[in-house]
């Protein structure tokens, strides 16, 4: 696979990232400080937006499949700093199963995010002494009324998990 070549986004670019975020995530940002910390990579055949860098670390991809800004475990992080939506909260013992990429079940969620619905792209935190931490990120199977209440099942799908 050969590597991407990343350029500073153009305007429109910086529009379509921020419009993205405050769609799908509900986080605001300047477009001041977005197009000076901001890199993309293009599809070569296409030239649409791929990926999406900043400080020259992966933040997040643009899925092909419907256009939906999927952010790494790196953009959760910021995501998250900016403020608590589209969490699921467990246990921290339940957290370190998490970390290494085990699914979710609904009987270990602690708390989450009101409005979260099946299909949503969530962040799996736990509170800790020292904060809040991310130990993963996935797709929500349940909705969030159901979520903690439920006994049995899968709550998330985890794709992503992170050593700590």
């Amino acid at each position: 696979m050969k590597s991407e070549t990343r350029e500073k986004p153009n305007g429109w670019d910086i529009k379509v990232i921020k419009t993205l975020l405050s769609y799908l995530y509900g986080y605001i940002f300047e477009e001041d400080s977005l197009r000076s910390r901001v890199m993309v990579s293009r599809s070569r055949k296409t030239g649409r937006l791929k990926e999406i860098y900043l400080d020259n670390v992966l933040f997040a991809t643009i899925r092909l499949s419907d256009g939906f800004l999927v952010p790494t475990l790196h953009g959760w992080e910021l995501l998250v700093s900016q403020g608590k939506k589209y969490f699921v909260e467990v246990p921290e013992d339940v957290a370190s199963f998490i970390a290494e990429g085990k699914t979710v079940f609904s009987k270990h969620v602690t708390g989450v995010y009101e409005e979260t619905l099946p299909g949503d792209e969530v962040v799996i935190t736990s509170k800790s002494n020292s904060g809040i931490k991310v130990y993963g990120s996935g797709k929500a199977v349940l909705p969030a009324s159901s979520m903690g209440k439920i006994k049995r099942g899968k709550a998330v799908k985890t794709r992503h998990g992170k050593k700590q």
